[in-house]
């Protein structure tokens, strides 16, 4: 693993678990929608790091 793809693969579960927390303390669900496409998308690109 290349540093690139760690500090993608850390951003990823930061995201991961922001929209996780913000769900869990109850946020506009907008905003959890928004926080959840954003570290879906960045998952998508951190696969697509590993494999490339």
């Amino acid at each position: 693993m290349d540093m690139i793809e760690s500090v993608m693969l850390t951003l990823m579960v930061a995201l991961a678990g922001t929209a996780l927390m913000a769900w869990r303390l109850g946020n506009d669900r907008r905003d959890v929608g928004l926080l959840t496409a954003l570290a879906t998308l960045w998952g998508l690109a951190t696969a697509a790091s590993f494999s490339w």
